[in-house]
């Protein structure tokens, strides 16, 4: 019962401590520099994440280089190719990919999507579901080193 009432009840943080000290008041001018370097830092964040984001699939197609070159049958190499190629659309898709309507201005460019990124990711999720399959009715031994048919479920 005293444990109930040593609590301290909850208190919002003053504006001053939150970190974000604006004017109380903007006139247009500043509003509108402000939203520019709101929307220039937006540009800049989203860029730096797609660049890293997309270094992920082109890290992980370097996985498949020597399964691709060194097993000892024709289904290992396919397995590796075709990992390989599921990964080359992710990063083709991501690389490709439109921007979306932000803030006040569309940042969309107007240009039809192609075939291959308007069919890519249907073409990817086959893929992904050959490599699943192959994966899961792959023998280590015969497709180049221990450990591949794991491997093969990195592009999934």
């Amino acid at each position: 019962m005293s444990a109930a009432t040593s609590r301290k009840p909850f208190a919002y943080p003053d504006e001053g401590e939150a970190g974000m000290e604006l004017p109380e008041h903007l006139d247009e001018e500043e509003q509108e520099k402000l939203i520019a370097q709101l929307e220039e830092e937006d540009e800049k964040r989203d860029t730096f994440f797609k660049r890293i984001f997309l270094t992920i699939p082109l890290v992980s197609a370097t996985a498949f280089l020597p399964p691709l070159f060194s097993a000892s049958s024709i289904r290992g190499r396919l397995s590796s190719f075709l990992s390989i190629s599921s990964l080359l659309c992710t990063a083709y898709t991501l690389f490709r990919q439109p921007e979306t309507k932000r803030g006040r201005k569309w940042m969309y460019t107007h240009e039809p999507p192609g075939p291959l990124l308007q069919y890519g990711l249907y073409l990817n999720g086959g893929l992904s579901l050959l490599i699943a399959l192959n994966a899961s009715m792959v023998d280590d031994k015969s497709m180049g080193h221990d450990g591949f048919g794991l491997l093969c479920l990195l592009p999934i």
